[in-house]
């Protein structure tokens, strides 16, 4: 019998492990368990950690994540981010909206920002509570996502065909701010470093091919040289994009529910999939038995370097006893 850190990591090393791991991510649902409101949550480190820790205990899940919302870099680099008591933060106005405004912007020390410094402060709080127990997973925006982040979303999929001059320039930027959040967290103790691109899945195959994967590159190769572990999270239907995905950098990679696991593995070499039954249809709206036979399912199609969990976030009013059913099928089967 290993505890949670041992046996993520001796299935990334390839190794067997007492049971496979279970890597589903908690969000407004560790909110909710833990008993605050999502802005507190997203604001205050000691209730994400917190929430992570009540969800990996009781729910089985095998590491404690700083993930909350795709805000906390756009924030600190000056954003106006509105925070709604129980929903996702967002921005009021892009930041730059007027684009000229890329040339007078400047990176972000982690350590002097508002957001990402609670980031840094999460990690450290795991590794006194928890960290010999449970691997600690920091987080990044991928660089597509950053600059929808900062531009909005609509913009910057416009300019990727009409400016890419600025693309160029906003993407260069993107890549040292997360390099610099990156570091940060990885100094501070972080096991694994999630990017997270969902933006690329929008944006398509020919950007995706021509840009968005190269700098999941460039940001996964630095990350990986700091010491820590990946994990990519791209959104939605990645099957365009699966002959693209630099899986020689990846460590784990997120399938969402709708690409078929067995055709990722076409292309994934020995990065660990992670997924991918439907959150929603499954662990939303499924029972306690459907959601043991999705979880079977995903087990039988991932094969050996394969971690469960579902296709994306764990929905907030998601039943306990169906995550629960997880658990309880990965500790029996």
């Amino acid at each position: 019998m290993c505890n949670a850190k041992e046996r993520v990591f001796q299935k990334l090393m390839g190794k067997e492990t007492d049971r496979i791991p279970n890597l589903n991510i908690v969000m407004l649902f560790a909110a909710r368990e833990a008993g605050v409101s999502f802005r507190e949550y997203c604001r205050n480190h000691e209730a994400l950690a917190r929430g992570n820790i009540l969800c990996a205990q009781r729910y089985g899940i095998d590491v404690v994540t700083t993930m909350s919302d795709p805000m906390r870099e756009a924030h600190d680099l000056g954003t106006e981010v509105e925070f709604p008591e129980d929903d996702v933060p967002y921005a009021k106005v892009s930041l730059l909206a007027d684009k000229s405004r890329l040339e007078k912007l400047r990176l972000v020390e982690p350590s002097n920002g508002r957001r990402m410094t609670e980031t840094v402060r999460a990690i450290e709080f795991y590794k006194r509570e928890v960290g010999n127990d449970y691997p600690v997973v920091g987080w990044v925006e991928g660089c597509f996502a950053e600059a929808a982040d900062l531009r909005g979303v609509n913009e910057f999929l416009i300019d990727l065909y009409d400016d890419p001059e600025f693309i160029h320039a906003l993407l260069e930027f993107c890549l040292e701010q997360a390099i610099l959040y990156a570091r940060a967290q990885v100094e501070a103790g972080a096991d694994i470093i999630g990017v997270g691109d969902a933006i690329a899945s929008v944006a398509g195959p020919n950007a995706y091919q021509d840009l968005a994967g190269e700098y999941e590159r460039r940001l996964l190769t630095a990350i990986r040289g700091m010491g820590a572990k990946t994990k990519l999270h791209i959104c939605g239907n990645t099957r365009p994009l699966l002959e693209w995905i630099p899986f020689d950098v990846v460590d784990i990679f997120d399938v969402d529910w709708m690409v078929p696991l067995e055709e990722v593995r076409k292309y994934s070499g020995t990065s660990v999939l992670s997924g991918n039954y439907d959150p929603v249809a499954v662990l939303l709206q499924g029972t306690p038995e459907s959601v043991k036979q999705a979880a079977e399912e995903c087990t039988q199609k991932g094969g050996s370097h394969y971690i469960s969990s579902a296709g994306c976030e764990v929905p907030k009013f998601t039943p306990p006893e169906n995550l629960l059913a997880v658990k309880e099928y990965l500790e029996t089967r």
